[in-house]
């Protein structure tokens, strides 16, 4: 049990679930007719029982930018560049502003954290016409977090964080990571590490994460959303396998990078439990540049658009609500 999974929650699945499923049939099953929205987003025996109501899927009445910050090697494999063409004119049909941020891949929270404010306070449509909305990955959500904790002065201009497969308990692998690993990534020929500190896995880590969530209460005037990745065996990557069999050691319920309750931000909102890995969740990896990366991450055929989508919508209506339970 850790510091995440004993934190309070609110838990919207059923709200989420209408939401994300009339997105997915009208985004992706009226296509191709995909997998049923039950096989995307898990329901799991604690569910509340499921709840159907209309679901506005027209142009956003919130001008949101949406901030994307990815995770750890997310520069190596050119991950923000992905996201940007999978998610900006998908979101922008329904009036969201989409922008990507390159964080260091390889760098510390602290370090990543200095970019992000920066970068933040050079965007001058936060805190004004707009409303910034962040969406990281992994990693990404740990500095995300980190640079809000840090710097009040980036709380104005975001209304909303929402994590998928967010590294927030930190992950164990990173205990079992030798401390050449960094540096192997930065020197690998072809991949293009942007420079840093090489303190990622150190942030990583459960014991250093639950220290600074036990010393680091979570400002309370941004609004956080949690979404798992919680795959069934057979959604599993072929480049996370040896990682899942590791963790499954802990806990069978991992995303192959991430156990499942260390991805629940303290005091958020649980959306819900997407049955995805931890690179489908939010990037497909499958159309890489990098040849090797596209052998690896080999079950990438999520409807992350729909999921990221829903997600946005759920926020735009929790908001006007003022975060109701």
């Amino acid at each position: 049990m850790t510091p995440v999974n004993q934190t309070r929650i609110r838990d919207r699945r059923p709200e989420f679930r209408n939401i994300f499923c009339s997105v997915l049939e009208a985004r992706v099953a009226a296509q191709d007719g995909g997998d049923a929205c039950g096989d995307r987003l898990l329901r799991l025996s604690d569910e509340l029982p499921p709840m159907y109501a209309p679901v506005d899927l027209g142009v956003s009445r919130q001008t949101f930018t949406v901030i994307f910050i990815a995770g750890l090697y997310s520069d190596c494999v050119d991950q923000t560049n992905q996201a940007r063409t999978q998610f900006k004119d998908y979101l922008a049909r329904f009036g969201y502003h989409f922008k990507t941020l390159r964080v260091s891949g390889v760098s510390s929270a602290e370090s990543n954290a200095q970019f992000i404010r920066a970068s933040l306070l050079d965007m001058p449509e936060l805190g004004t016409a707009r409303r910034g909305v962040i969406v990281g990955h992994s990693k990404g959500v740990v500095d995300i977090l980190e640079a809000l904790v840090t710097y009040p002065e980036l709380r104005p201009k975001i209304d909303a964080v929402i994590s998928l497969a967010g590294a927030i308990g930190g992950s164990p692998l990173a205990d079992l990571a030798p401390d050449a690993a960094i540096s192997i990534a930065q020197n690998t020929p072809g991949l293009e590490c942007k420079d840093g500190d090489g303190g990622a896995l150190e942030s990583l880590r459960p014991s250093v994460r639950r220290s600074w969530l036990a010393n680091n209460p979570l400002p309370e005037d941004v609004a956080y959303y949690s979404i798992v990745g919680l795959p069934t065996p057979d959604r599993i990557s072929r480049g996370l396998k040896a990682a899942h069999n590791v963790l499954s050691d802990i806990d069978p319920r991992n995303d192959g990078n991430l156990i499942f309750y260390d991805q629940v931000i303290p005091g958020s909102t649980l959306l819900g439990y997407a049955n995805a890995d931890h690179w489908a969740i939010s990037t497909d990896l499958g159309t890489s540049p990098y040849a090797l990366v596209r052998s690896l991450a080999d079950k990438s055929d999520y409807p992350r658009e729909a999921l990221l989508e829903a997600a946005l919508r759920f926020v735009e209506q929790d908001l006007e609500t003022g975060f109701s339970d």
